[in-house]
């Protein structure tokens, strides 16, 4: 009894350890590409080298795929039981992080990943509630 209760517990502290671990390691790997900047070109604090923006791109990509996922795996795998209803509310809360996020920065590279992971959720949602409506009904 003790068990599941603390694994309850830890259900909220593992998202919130997902994210601060994506934030976190992204900043990492930003700081990393920028390190590798040589000092000539380097341009108002900013790197003008060809390969800059793709690989800054492609480590925010990372922590964005990493925390994405993570959030919906995670706390799932730590929830005693209602695991499919544990990943869905952490697929919403995803959504709604990216949806903040895109109307504070109006950043339209992040419309297409937040279309896909609200269909996604909205066919979560469909098929989770589908599937206990069909149970009860039994």
């Amino acid at each position: 009894m003790i068990g599941r209760i603390l694994r309850w517990m830890l259900v909220p502290v593992t998202a919130v350890a997902v994210v601060a671990l994506a934030v976190v390691g992204s900043r990492w790997a930003v700081s990393i590409v920028d390190g590798r900047c040589p000092v000539d070109r380097m341009v108002g604090g900013a790197c003008v080298e060809p390969w800059h923006t793709g690989a800054v791109e492609t480590a925010i990509y990372g922590g964005v795929a990493f925390g994405a996922f993570g959030l919906v795996l995670f706390p799932a795998l730590v929830a005693p039981n209602l695991k499919r209803t544990v990943a869905v509310v952490g697929l919403l809360l995803g959504i709604g992080g990216a949806a903040g996020f895109y109307l504070m920065t109006r950043w339209e590279v992040l419309l297409a990943p937040l279309a896909v992971a609200a269909a996604s959720g909205a066919l979560a949602l469909w098929r989770t509630w589908t599937r206990r409506a069909t149970r009860e009904a039994r």
